[in-house]
């Protein structure tokens, strides 16, 4: 089985508690920003560059450093999502908050963005997890 590491982040506007989430071509759903860890990059630098390539908002991404402070910080959760032809994507998920913006799309996969409140979520086609991301986000950690 062919495994993939990608790493991706929920940007969540702690002003107005919305979601930023981008239109993935290939699946036709919204999904967080995110790709490909690339050869001799971090996690953390992975989920900052992808989702700026794919959306020109920067982040911070935000959680716990441990054991020490200059640790790595700790990610939301590692989720295993499984492709049509048996290949496996290994995704290290962050929670970041926005400091800028601006919206600019570069990238071939996604074709745009948008901020989205909870309950717009059920207006659109997403993906099961990131409803339960963005709850245990808004009811856990941006509380």
């Amino acid at each position: 089985m062919e495994r993939e590491f990608c790493a991706s982040v929920f940007v969540i506007n702690p002003v107005d508690s919305k979601i930023l989430l981008c239109h993935h071509k290939k699946f036709n759903r919204w999904v967080q920003p995110g790709g490909h860890i690339e050869k001799n990059e971090t996690p953390e630098e992975t989920a900052l560059r992808e989702t700026y390539e794919e959306t020109g908002v920067r982040v911070k991404l935000i959680g716990e450093r441990f054991p020490r402070e200059d640790d790595f910080i700790r990610p939301l959760g590692i989720q295993k999502n499984r492709g049509k032809d048996g290949s496996l994507h290994v995704d290290i998920t962050y929670v970041g908050v926005p400091l800028n913006q601006d919206n600019v799309i570069e990238d071939d996969e996604i074709d745009r963005c948008a901020w989205f409140s909870f309950e717009e979520l059920n207006d659109i086609e997403v993906f099961p997890d990131i409803k339960i991301s963005f709850n245990h986000i808004l009811n856990n950690i941006l509380k």
